[in-house]
């Protein structure tokens, strides 16, 4: 990656996973190509350290981008009605679903297409070295340009009467949102080592939301390698289950093309162009 050609008119995406990280530079104008980039972490170091480690071998990320997002992909949120959100609460909200490690930073999204707001926690160090590194770079959870991009895609264009399942398998945990056209009726995540973990839960909350089997569909995304098994199983009990092609989903897009661009990444930037 060449970063004399990306200059402060682009957006840098950057992706913080205990899996390893990964970053992408995006030309709004389509002159320059989409770059992406994946980096191994060392997971006996923490999360600050493994920063700056990739730093010291990528300067493209020290670039002058007009906009800088990170995307912390993390299982530790929770969602929380926009209603009964005051950001002064936001710890108090969180530690009602989590314990707070020492040293941590508590951050929000406000997702306004739900009126909902993502609660998470980050490291505070890290937090901190981003904010010193990106000045102004907004921080996500993982979870919320996924909750933002299905909302946006999920409002159909003629009334229907019929209920929307997605789920999203990573490679420790599966995401799941229902929605009742646009509007949530759960978003969650849990922990799932295999896909015997994920059918159990897609299954469970299937019954506890009486969802219709026959009316009612459900869409695995994110093209996890898994998916067309889990498909397979989820089969014998819902009628409509369909595996999602990233690169169909996101219009045959260029970063879409792109080998192993994170589906959280592809989302945010489909709908923050």
């Amino acid at each position: 990656m060449n970063p004399t050609l990306y200059d402060k008119n682009h957006i840098l995406s950057i992706r913080l996973s205990a899996d390893g990280f990964s970053f992408s530079m995006l030309d709004p104008s389509g002159k320059q190509p989409f770059l992406y980039t994946p980096v191994p972490v060392d997971p006996s170091i923490s999360l600050t350290a493994n920063i700056k480690q990739t730093l010291a071998h990528n300067e493209v990320l020290c670039g002058n981008t007009a906009r800088t997002v990170i995307l912390l992909d993390t299982p530790r949120w929770t969602v929380v009605p926009l209603e009964l959100f005051e950001d002064d609460h936001a710890e108090t909200l969180y530690k009602q679903c989590h314990h707070v490690v020492g040293g941590e930073k508590i951050l929000y999204n406000i997702l306004d297409r739900t009126n909902a707001v993502i609660v998470f926690a980050m490291e505070q160090a890290a937090w901190q070295l981003t904010q010193e590194l990106w000045p102004g770079a907004y921080v996500y959870a993982s979870v919320s340009p996924i909750i933002n991009h299905l909302t946006l895609k999920a409002k159909p264009l003629v009334p229907t009467t019929n209920r929307k399942m997605y789920v999203h398998q990573g490679r420790r945990s599966v995401d799941i949102v229902v929605l009742d056209h646009a509007t949530p009726l759960l978003v969650n995540t849990f922990s799932s080592r295999n896909v015997a973990d994920s059918s159990y839960y897609v299954l469970n909350l299937w019954k506890q939301l009486e969802l219709n089997q026959l009316a009612d569909e459900l869409y695995l995304i994110g093209g996890a390698p898994a998916n067309e098994e889990l498909a397979t199983l989820l089969r014998t009990y819902v009628k409509t289950v369909v595996v999602v092609n990233p690169k169909a989903e996101f219009n045959r897009s260029e970063m879409a093309a792109c080998e192993g661009v994170p589906y959280d990444m592809l989302a945010f930037l489909h709908s923050n162009p």
